[in-house]
């Protein structure tokens, strides 16, 4: 089974010149975990996602693990601080320049295997030579797909 077989192909993108705030308001307004940024082509710049964003808000020094315990801080105070601040910034300056990718002929074990290897936002971006979005695959499209979609009788291992 390729990649093209299960890849989400209608998927939501932003460009280099929104805001954080407005991406922001796209992966609220559709539940959404990652959004491609993509330029007037539809080449991948970049990837943003949720996890991305909140590591943005919280502090350098809790993140490398400076303070063993950080029950003291004032946290809803902080992260509202960062999150002002992360709000007017254009979404290049805090993208994955460099998501993972995919062809959309990749086998659905190798897709897997790129996921795990090299990512840990539980998506890759399927993209043809020239880095253009085709689509995107979550974990969750590879578990409904190993579910669904392959009957007993046509596993070849």
């Amino acid at each position: 089974m390729h990649a093209s077989r299960i890849m989400v192909r209608d998927v939501t993108t932003c460009g280099p010149e929104d805001t954080v705030a407005e991406v922001i308001a796209i992966l609220n307004e559709h539940s959404f975990r990652i959004l491609p940024v993509v330029d007037g082509d539809g080449r991948i710049l970049g990837a943003v996602n949720t996890l991305t964003l909140l590591s943005h808000i919280v502090p350098e020094y809790i993140m490398e693990g400076y303070l063993q315990s950080v029950p003291f801080a004032p946290d809803i105070g902080l992260l509202r601080k960062h999150y002002r601040e992360l709000l007017g910034k254009r979404i290049t300056d805090v993208m994955d320049e460099n998501p993972t990718t995919v062809r959309e002929d990749e086998s659905l074990l190798s897709v897997t295997a790129a996921m795990i290897r090299h990512d840990r936002f539980e998506y890759v971006l399927v993209a043809d030579e020239e880095r253009r979005l085709k689509g995107v695959i979550s974990s969750s499209d590879i578990l409904r797909a190993l579910d669904r979609f392959i009957p007993e009788d046509e596993c070849d291992a």
